[in-house]
C-alpha cells in the first residue's frame, strides 16, 4: 500500500497510522517496557480500526490529517529506567513526528525529557511547517532544546514551564520565531544575566510572556503593549 493511500476505508492516512504506532512503541520503551497495556491503548495495528478515532489525537475532517497530538504525562513516574536513557535522563526522539505534515497542536509536558535525539532534528523540523501549539512543560529540558524550537517558525504558543533553560548556552535563542504571541518560560532558572540571548526582543507579535519564578524574575509578565 502506498503511504499516501487511505487505510482501508475509514480515512486515515498509512503514513500517519505507521507513524502514531511508532510513537507508542517510543512511550512503551521509555517506560521500560513496564505499563504497555496502560499506555495509548486504542492505538492498534489491526488493520481495521480508524487512527483518527483513537485516543489523545484530532484529525481534519477532510484530509483525514492528524492535526493535533495530545501525549503529555505518558511516562509513568513508577516505571524503571527507560530502554532509551542515558544516566537516567529521556531522551525525545524528533524523528517521530515528520510524518505529521498537517500537525497544528502537540502537547509532550510532563514526560521527564531530559534531552533529545538531535540525529534527524533539523532535517525533519521542516516537515511540521503547520505546527502553531507546541507545549513541553514540565520536563527537564536545557538550553540544547532552542536550537530546534528556533527551527518552527509557524509557532503562535511555546508552553516551555519548569523546565531547565538558562540562556547561557544559546547564540540565536528564539529569533526566529516571529509569529509566537505566547511565550511561557516559568519555573526555569533563567537570570537577567542571560535573558537578552533568548532573543526575547525580536518576537514582535508576542502578546503574552510567563517569567515568573526565574531567577531575578518573580512575578508574572502581563501583556506585551
Amino acid at each position: 500500500m502506498s503511504s499516501i493511500q487511505m487505510h482501508g476505508y475509514d480515512g486515515c492516512l498509512e503514513e500517519e497510522r505507521i507513524g502514531l504506532l511508532e510513537i507508542k512503541r517510543f512511550f512503551i520503551s521509555i517506560n521500560g517496557g513496564e505499563y504497555a497495556d496502560e499506555i495509548l491503548t486504542s492505538w492498534v495495528d489491526d488493520g481495521i480500526s480508524d487512527c483518527c478515532d483513537w485516543e489523545r489525537l484530532k484529525c481534519n475532517a477532510t484530509a483525514g490529517r492528524v492535526t493535533e497530538l495530545s501525549l503529555n504525562r505518558l511516562k509513568h513516574y513508577k516505571s524503571s529506567n527507560p530502554n532509551n536513557s542515558s544516566d537516567g535522563v529521556i531522551i525525545l526522539d524528533l524523528s517521530l513526528f515528520p510524518p505529521f505534515q498537517e500537525l497544528q497542536s502537540l502537547d509532550l509536558s510532563e514526560n521527564w525529557f531530559g534531552g533529545v535525539s538531535e540525529s534527524k532534528a533539523y532535517s525533519s523540523s521542516g516537515n511540521l511547517k503547520q505546527l502553531k501549539i507546541l507545549n513541553l512543560g514540565n520536563n527537564r529540558l536545557n538550553d540544547s532544546i532552542l536550537s530546534y524550537l528556533n527551527t518552527l517558525t509557524s509557532l503562535t504558543t511555546l508552553i516551555l514551564c519548569d523546565n531547565s533553560i538558562e540562556g547561557s548556552r544559546t547564540k540565536q535563542g528564539l529569533t526566529n520565531l516571529r509569529y509566537l504571541q505566547v511565550l511561557d518560560l516559568s519555573g526555569n532558572p533563567i537570570t537577567g544575566r542571560f535573558i537578552a540571548r533568548l532573543g526575547l526582543s525580536s518576537l514582535r507579535n508576542l502578546k503574552r510572556l510567563d517569567l515568573s519564578n526565574n531567577y531575578g524574575f518573580t512575578t508574572p509578565s502581563q501583556g506585551i503593549p
